[in-house]
């Protein structure tokens, strides 16, 4: 009897090890989203917005360049801690553009323009 109960575990064991791992543990999954600021035309206002999904390990979702963006993101840490190009240029146009994740990091901020945000967070919020 102690037998065929260690066999039933071993068996157990080896079939739990090969099953597929389930999203919680495979990688993280994040949001993305960027704003752009209202911007007013005459006796118009537009604004505008854009997201995508990002998965990292393995890397996927919609996002253009998941691979990249993942690297970045297991490089720093987090999103917030990205720092993609420090010597990167800009003009000083203040076009305000604010960025927020959601899922495996929570995360929001808001760069002066688009450039500033680029040089800032490198590929995650490029899509």
């Amino acid at each position: 009897m102690a037998t065929a109960l260690s066999c039933a575990a071993a068996v157990a064991l080896a079939v739990s090890a090969a099953a597929p791992a389930t999203a919680d543990e495979r990688g993280a999954a994040y949001m993305l989203e960027v704003f752009g600021g209202v911007e007013k035309h005459g006796d118009t206002a537009t604004s505008w917005a854009r997201g995508a999904t990002l998965e990292c390990d393995p890397a996927g979702g919609d996002h253009p360049r998941a691979a990249q963006a993942c690297d970045l993101i297991a490089e720093h840490g987090d999103i917030a801690s990205v720092t993609a190009n420090t010597d990167g240029v800009c003009t000083m146009e203040y076009r305000p553009v604010t960025v927020r994740v959601t899922g495996a990091e929570d995360y929001e901020e808001t760069f002066g323009n688009a450039c500033q945000l680029a040089n800032a967070k490198g590929v995650i919020f490029d899509f």
